[in-house]
């Protein structure tokens, strides 16, 4: 018997459908909430605080960052009704704080409460192509509400991607440019695998407060000035002649992007009335 840790994508994505037909039908389809609803679903490349392009940002360890090259697959993306439970209200920390506990993932991605909108596709996504401006991928089914959390998976490109998903060679994702601080200079090439179980791919419970209604877009920021945080150039070896260096994932660079990708400060999420 297949472990409920170990859900297949299969397995997984009918029953986040199931879960919001089923939410629907308990909702009903009156009054401003419950109605069934069709909205648009974009992406966006978001910029660092204070800068002119996506693709430039200076990191926390002072290294600022040029991207040459940025591509990723990403998809499906789910918005649940419930709030993230990683980002804890008032009330929450001060009861940490009273009573400390252990904190672990529960493993259970219903917890997010009913689905209110699904994209269930993948698409490979340029962060640079369109300089900040929306890419639209299409039309979603939802139920109007509020929306305060969404999660997406990252994985390799499948075949469904076709043609789209060849420029991937794969990968999940690929990042080229030069980091630089005072006289070093680093340029680089990062290429990122998200494999199965679907636990090791899924950006879970990234917060939002957004009321879903007919056709309006909601759209998916990715954050790449969030994804270098406590990245150390510094440890990584320049060969004499300058030329780029492939970050394997033996070095701290490529692990720490790891880690930051998935976690819920790597993308935000926005609604856009018509």
């Amino acid at each position: 018997m297949t472990s409920p840790m170990h859900t297949t994508r299969r397995a997984f994505t009918w029953m986040l459908g199931a879960a919001l037909v089923g939410g629907a039908s308990a909702c009903g389809l009156s009054g401003t909430g419950g109605r069934s609803v069709t909205f648009r679903m974009g992406l966006r490349t978001a910029r660092a605080p204070g800068e002119a392009s996506p693709g430039e940002f200076t990191t926390d360890t002072g290294w600022r960052i040029r991207l040459s090259s940025a591509r990723m697959v990403l998809g499906p993306i789910y918005l649940f009704e419930n709030a993230s439970p990683l980002e804890p209200t008032a009330l929450k920390r001060l009861g940490a704080w009273l009573l400390p506990t252990a904190h672990a993932h529960d493993g259970h991605f219903f917890s997010g409460g009913t689905v209110l909108g699904e994209w269930d596709r993948e698409v490979v996504f340029d962060l640079l192509e369109d300089a900040g401006e929306v890419r639209e991928l299409g039309r979603s089914p939802g139920i109007a509400g509020l929306a305060r959390s969404f999660s997406l998976l990252l994985q390799p490109p499948s075949q469904a991607l076709g043609a789209e998903g060849a420029v991937m060679q794969g990968r999940s994702m690929v990042l080229e440019g030069t980091a630089t601080r005072e006289a070093a200079q680093v340029p680089f090439r990062i290429a990122l695998d998200f494999p199965p179980p679907v636990e090791l791919q899924r950006v879970d419970f990234v917060p939002i407060a957004v009321e879903l209604d007919e056709g309006g877009r909601f759209v998916v920021e990715v954050q790449p000035h969030r994804w270098f945080e406590g990245a150390h150039f510094d440890r990584v070896m320049v060969p004499p002649d300058g030329s780029t260096v492939e970050l394997t994932a033996d070095s701290q660079v490529y692990r720490a992007l790891t880690l930051n990708v998935r976690r819920f400060t790597a993308f935000a999420g926005t609604w856009e009335s018509v």
